[in-house]
């Protein structure tokens, strides 16, 4: 079973960083060869500028034959959305900076969300998700904790993404594991080792049909 992992880390290469010492700690316990990486910081993603919107509104919703500049835009959408329906499990590791997802991150997202492709619109308007053979595994590190007390009020990535992906494209679940409080006392150690804990733990799930 392959599993998709998009590591939205500014540096994919920084050893000691929460995020990426979660990425080769899931790595390590999946099947070799089993596993794709997908590096944001390296990777060419399209945002959702103008001209990409433009194309979108023209060939998707009003049903119009693209231009060759819009073709090639939605190509390159088109192999991200590919690559995420090849693998029946998508990873998704990320730093939460200030307050939410990285922006390389957020325009990967944009990819994915293709009326047709990924989720459609019923007679009615209400949107369906066609992910559903899919599960999503989130992997987040913040300096502090998020998850409970004062401070989880102003998290909204876990709840942003489980609702985009798992309530508009559909995927059987997105469950997320956080090494958080790396900024605190205790230091980063110990939130990692939690992490890593708790993706263990979930890993037998993640992968079952």
């Amino acid at each position: 079973m392959k599993t998709l992992i998009i590591n939205a880390h500014p540096d994919p290469h920084a050893a000691e960083a929460a995020t990426n010492r979660m990425v080769q700690h899931l790595v390590a316990r999946l099947p070799a060869g089993s596993t794709e990486i997908v590096n944001l910081a390296e990777a060419d993603i399209q945002p959702l500028d103008k001209d990409m919107l433009d194309a979108i509104v023209h060939t998707v919703f009003q049903r119009q034959q693209p231009d060759s500049g819009q073709r090639a835009l939605l190509a390159r959408s088109g192999e991200v959305i590919a690559q995420v329906k090849s693998a029946p499990r998508l990873v998704i590791a990320y730093p939460l900076y200030n307050l939410g997802i990285p922006a390389r991150l957020k325009d990967w997202l944009d990819n994915i969300v293709m009326a047709g492709q990924t989720f459609q619109y019923d007679e009615s308007g209400t949107p369906k998700g066609l992910m559903g053979a899919h599960k999503v595994l989130l992997l987040q590190a913040s300096g502090s904790v998020y998850s409970t007390g004062p401070m989880a009020q102003m998290e909204f990535s876990v709840s942003y993404l489980q609702t985009l992906l798992g309530g508009l494209l559909g995927f059987a679940s997105v469950d997320a594991v956080r090494a958080e409080g790396t900024a605190l006392p205790a230091g980063p150690e110990a939130a990692v080792q939690r992490a890593l804990a708790g993706i263990d733990a979930r890993l037998e799930g993640f992968l079952a049909d």
